[in-house]
Order: structure tokens, then sequence, then C-alpha cells
């Protein structure tokens, strides 16, 4: 009997798992992806990768082809403190996405050990497709902050992984990305199910009056978790697409009447081409307004709070110390570039926004709001946080919880 056990041992699979193979100029990346932890977060990286599910690219056309194969690790870090190699963006740089957000979906048993694979964000719960692995540290300040979800276990991987590091930004392409199922829990798991975010073409029609106004005249009304995009060129087969302002209209938690048609731009041009997309969020957790709101924001023992008015973009701060006497005043939304009035801006699962307020120090905040949870009352996430220093620009401020009034 104790050959026979041995045969069957043998016949199992070192890791029973779901795994993708990043095959590089380099080498490949075997990486066991944790689809029973991050369930939403694996399924999204397995669709773009497969091009099973729509997004937009970096000229807001709406396709369904793989991401990954061609792409660079466009972004390399390779120090003795900090070691990440980036790609995904679809761009080669920073900036780039698949046009809708995804939340973090963080598991105590995930963490920034060496080698894993973990998503790259602007923010709490901006997830999209843009990602990053580990080298040989710890990264412990990245938890909770970015979602891990999958892990390098052997060898060959780790080797390839330290040789993308070694080659710099944009030295090593991605040429395909595979997928292996070895257990009945893989076999199982079911990537198109997880309630992901969809990128339509939202039925309407474009109405114009030239040189006067452009708008997208909606056929069924937007609903909560939209969110409009609009690019713009000069001809169908213009090489350069320009997202315009009017991109990204969100319509949030609350919304009582989404709109009916949006202004796409002015329509000076003497002609415009125009790509139309509506990304639809299920799992939307976010407000398109702030008026009328109170934002709660614990720091430590202490409290600061910021009641909106009917404007959405001014009202009322106060900050109260443990056991002091409160300190408040007026505070108005601004540009985070040039000061100037503006107001947030909100995704399907987070808001951003700008404060100035005078009565406190420091006067300029600039808030990443994630929103996780809906209550009957009050909206519940984690902020990510910078002030503004003078000369030294946009410094961090810090983290943690934060609420926000229904």
């Amino acid at each position: 009997m104790k050959p026979i056990l041995t045969l069957i041992l043998l016949a199992i699979p070192a890791r029973a798992a779901l795994l993708a193979t990043f095959e590089t100029n380099r080498g490949n990346i075997v990486v066991e992806l944790q689809h029973d932890k991050a369930p939403r977060t694996v399924a999204n990286f397995m669709t773009l990768a497969q091009g099973t599910r729509t997004r937009l690219d970096q000229g807001g056309r709406i396709v369904r082809k793989p991401l990954f194969a061609g792409e660079t690790f466009y972004r390399v870090v390779n120090e003795s403190s900090f070691k990440i190699i980036q790609t995904g963006s679809g761009t080669g740089s920073n900036a780039g996405g698949p046009g809708y957000t995804l939340r973090d979906e963080f598991h105590p048993a995930l963490t920034h050990v060496p080698y894993v694979l973990s998503m790259a964000n602007a923010g709490p719960n901006t997830n999209g497709s843009q990602i990053f692995f580990t080298g040989n540290l710890t990264l412990s300040q990245f938890n909770n902050v970015y979602t891990v979800f999958g892990i390098v276990n052997d060898l060959p991987s780790r080797s390839t992984i330290d040789a993308v590091l070694a080659a710099g930004a944009d030295g090593t392409t991605i040429q395909n990305v595979t997928f292996t199922r070895t257990d009945p829990a893989a076999v199982a798991f079911n990537e198109a199910a997880q309630g992901l975010p969809e990128v339509l073409q939202p039925p309407g029609q474009l109405e114009v009056q030239r040189g006067v106004a452009a708008l997208w005249r909606f056929q069924n009304p937007m609903t909560a978790g939209d969110v409009f995009h609009v690019h713009r060129s000069s001809g169908p087969a213009a090489a350069t697409w320009q997202e315009l302002d009017s991109s990204g209209f969100h319509v949030g938690l609350g919304s009582t009447s989404p709109p009916t048609s949006i202004a796409l731009d002015d329509a000076a041009a003497e002609k415009a081409f125009y790509r139309i997309a509506l990304a639809r969020h299920p799992d939307a957790t976010a407000p398109s307004s702030l008026a009328g709101r109170l934002v709660s924001i614990p720091l430590g023992p202490n409290l600061l709070t910021y009641q909106f008015d009917a404007t959405g973009v001014a009202g009322t701060t106060t900050y109260q110390p443990a056991g002091g006497s409160p300190i408040g005043g007026p505070f108005t939304l601004i540009d985070p570039n040039d000061g100037s009035p503006a107001g947030p801006s909100s995704t399907a699962h987070g808001v951003v926004f700008v404060t100035n307020h005078p009565s406190l120090n420091p006067q300029y905040l600039w808030w990443r709001i994630g929103c996780d949870s809906v209550g009957t009352s009050t909206i519940s996430g984690r902020h990510s946080t910078l002030y503004y220093q003078g000369i030294f620009g946009w410094q961090n401020f810090g983290s943690g919880p934060a609420t926000i009034s229904r």
C-alpha cells in the first residue's frame, strides 16, 4: 500500500490553484491567483487579460480584447527599500485604465510580502486595470492601501521579476497571459459572475446646434452607479482623441433626477466626432453630490467635520479636539492646481474634493474618500488625504475612516 500512496501523492499538483502565467521576453512569471480571498479583483484581472469583457481603450473606444499582451512594465522602481514593477495602463504610462472603477478587496491573509501581485490605484476604491508585482522586499506600508490578489511562489518566476527590475522601465514586454486551473475550486470559479462593472454604448442620439452646443440625449435614463464618458476628435481616424470635461459625469446614490441629456461641448469647431460610452457599476456606493451632506473624519481622538450647504461646494467646518473647545469657520472647495473654485468629483465608489478653510491649519486639504458600505443614514469608507505645504507642494496628511451622511 505504501508505494501506491506515494504514487498518488506525487500525482497531486504541488499547489492546487488558479494560476496565471505572464509570458515575457525575460521569462515567465507564474502567479497563484487568490480567487477565494479577492474574487472580484481576480475576476477583473482575468476578464481584462482574456478580453472577455468590454472596456474603454485610450481613445475612448468600447473594446473587447486582451489588455496585457503587448504591454511593457512601464514603471520599474529598483531601490534598496522599494521594489515594484507596474503595468496594465493601456497607455504605457501612469495615466490610463479601463473606463470604470473597482472597489478595494482587502484580506488579512494577503499582505505585501515579497513577490506578490497587487492592484495599483489613485486612492481608495479607484482600482481599474493597473497592476504591480513587488520584489524581494516586504512593503507593509502598502497593506490595506492596495489590493493583493496573487502570490508568486516558485523561484524561476521570482528570478524573472528580479530580471524585470534589473532591466528598468520599458525594458520588458508581456507577450501573453494564460490561465491554468488545477483544482475543483479553481475550475468552479466563474470570473464572469462576480458582479463586475460593464462598459456599454448607451442608447440615445446626438443633437448638434453648429457653433452653439452638442448634446447627447439619452433614450433611457441613467441609473445610480452609471458614469458617462465622451471623447472628441477632429476626424474619425484622427490620432488624438480628447476626453472632454463632460466625461466622468456620475449618477450617485440618492440622485432623484438623472439627466435626460448631457452637453458635450460648445461645438465651436468646424467639425467634430464623438465617442460615447457608459460605465455601469452594479455595486455603486458613492454620492454624486455633497449638497446638504455631513462628512466626518476622525483624527485619532479628535473629529473634523464638513457640513456642506445646498450648493455642495461650500459650508462650515468644525474641528473638535478631545476635551477641548471646537474650532470652526467657513470652507469652500477649490481646484488643487490653481486654487480656483471647483466642485467635487465622484466615481461609483468614491468622492474627491479639495477644501480651503482659513480658520484651520493646514488651510488646504485634498480629500480622497472611498465609499465602502451604505447604511440607512450614512455611507462608511476610508480617506487618503494630502495637505498643501508652500514650496513643498502637496504632502501626505494621513488616512483613516470617514463617513458621509445620506
